[in-house]
């Protein structure tokens, strides 16, 4: 097989510049005439490479199990996605959604709302080790408390990605914080001290951010009236109580218990249906019908319908098909070799440890944006840049940190990666809303490099042998 792969015909430059810009401008025409967003122009992309395969005689079947291989990676993304959509639905229909909405309202400060929303989700994250699981339960709670507050559904997302992706990155049980390192060939310890240096400071900048613009949003036309219609109203549609809470106590021991994303996201729907039918009183047949549709509340209060009305295994249908399109022709132009012919450029310009790290970044932003998928994007950079780190005698957790600076960072940062389609469907904002309310996610990479062409932080082989 291996010999097989090195006689497969690949890509020049120019074939690849050629490629990406056609990809490129099928995903710009679509969503410019606002068809399906980008997954039309993704389903193209695969059309595109096709073409190209047989005008340049290549092996397009070699190039499509690329795809296949690659589609792998992310199929626990899909069914995590799947599950979330049930669970939304169901926990809806439970009351347990509501329930944490009417204490949210009465107990948070709507000024302190972002804060809390960072910290919690951080917390939550550091401690059960997946951004998925946080973001899919705390974060849908706290998008529905914040909407319901009149608060900018952007910032609150943006707080709750940025708590997420804080705690995942550093949390030893976090599936790419220990593929990082291993892949790098750093210890798990070394990995995560290193990424305090380049994480904490823009945590600490996150929370003031929030504190601040969390003030700023609630200074003005903030009527606390509304709140009281909203609760009136779930109160009265919905048995509000601790009884209806048992599905996110669940869920959350679940994680802690490092019970997988779907394993857990599906018990907690499965808890959610049942605390529905005997708490709420909703049938089987609605309660079905709810895990694939959502839930449909009757009220005439506009900001409770938009945000009752959601969840079910249908509203997460197109962030599949998405992910698959994407990763699919990430995979494919991996196998044709345009991906070797971007990262080249930048290895060409390593003239220090600073540049070093810069293009260790620039590779896993380009990885990150080609193969839509953070394990990928740890596993590509890594391969190729550890020669380069070895070379120059840098330590590998700095170049395991890097793989997480960029790699893990970036998903949220791309609207069709796994991880930025997950969350904007997960949270039910766009990615453009959340975009410019991620101030961890662009402050980390720019300490990275601060510290590679300052040398603070940075460590050699020599300095941890002595």
């Amino acid at each position: 097989m291996g010999t097989k792969e090195k006689e497969q015909k690949t890509l020049n430059g120019i074939q690849s510049a050629v490629l990406l810009l056609l990809i490129v401008a099928a995903v710009a025409v679509c969503i410019r005439f606002k068809v399906g967003g980008p997954m039309i122009g993704l389903f193209f992309s695969w059309l595109i490479i096709y073409v190209f395969c047989i005008v340049l005689k290549i092996d397009y079947e070699h190039v499509k199990e690329g795809a296949f291989d690659a589609l792998k990676v992310v199929l626990p993304t899909m069914t995590i996605l799947m599950a979330i959509g049930v669970l939304i639905g169901t926990w809806m229909a439970s009351g347990t959604i509501p329930t944490i909405i009417v204490y949210g309202l009465k107990s948070i400060n709507p000024a302190f709302l972002l804060t809390f929303t960072l910290i919690f989700t951080a917390v939550l994250s550091l401690v059960t080790g997946t951004s998925y699981g946080s973001a899919g339960s705390a974060g849908v709670a706290m998008m529905a408390i914040g909407n319901a507050m009149g608060i900018n559904p952007g910032m609150v997302a943006g707080a709750v990605i940025c708590g997420a992706m804080f705690g995942d990155k550093l949390s030893p049980f976090s599936d790419t914080t220990n593929l990082a390192p291993a892949v790098a060939g750093a210890k798990l310890g070394d990995h995560i001290k290193s990424m305090l240096w380049t994480t904490l400071p823009p945590m600490i900048i996150s929370i003031i951010f929030f504190t601040i613009v969390g003030i700023q949003q609630t200074g003005g036309g903030y009527d606390p009236g509304d709140l009281n219609i909203y609760i009136d109203y779930l109160q009265g549609a919905f048995h509000i109580g601790w009884t209806t809470l048992i599905p996110a106590i669940l869920i959350i021991a679940l994680l802690m218990f490092r019970v997988g994303a779907f394993e857990a996201l599906g018990i907690g729907a499965i808890a959610g249906a049942l605390v529905a039918i005997f708490v709420q009183g909703v049938d089987v047949r609605s309660i079905l019908k709810v895990c694939y549709d959502g839930f449909t509340s009757d009220t005439d209060i506009a900001v409770l319908k938009s945000i009752l009305n959601r969840g079910g295994m249908a509203s997460m249908l197109q962030y599949v098909a998405i992910i698959t399109f994407a990763v699919g022709m990430g995979g494919m132009l991996d196998r044709l070799g345009v991906l070797n012919n971007i990262l080249s450029i930048f290895i060409k310009r390593i003239n220090s440890d600073g540049s070093l790290v810069l293009a260790t970044l620039l590779t896993g932003y380009v990885t990150s944006i080609v193969s839509c998928s953070s394990p990928m994007s740890h596993v590509l950079t890594g391969r190729l840049m550890q020669p380069l780190f070895k070379e120059r005698g840098v330590a590998p957790r700095i170049l395991s940190r890097c793989l997480e600076d960029s790699g893990t960072l970036a998903g949220p940062m791309i609207p069709w990666h796994g991880y930025g389609i997950y969350m904007a469907g997960t949270l039910g904002v766009t990615w453009a809303q959340y975009i410019g309310f991620v101030p961890l996610l662009w402050l980390t990479p720019v300490f990275s490099i601060l510290y590679g062409f300052t040398g603070i932080s940075i460590k050699h082989v020599n300095d941890e042998k002595k």
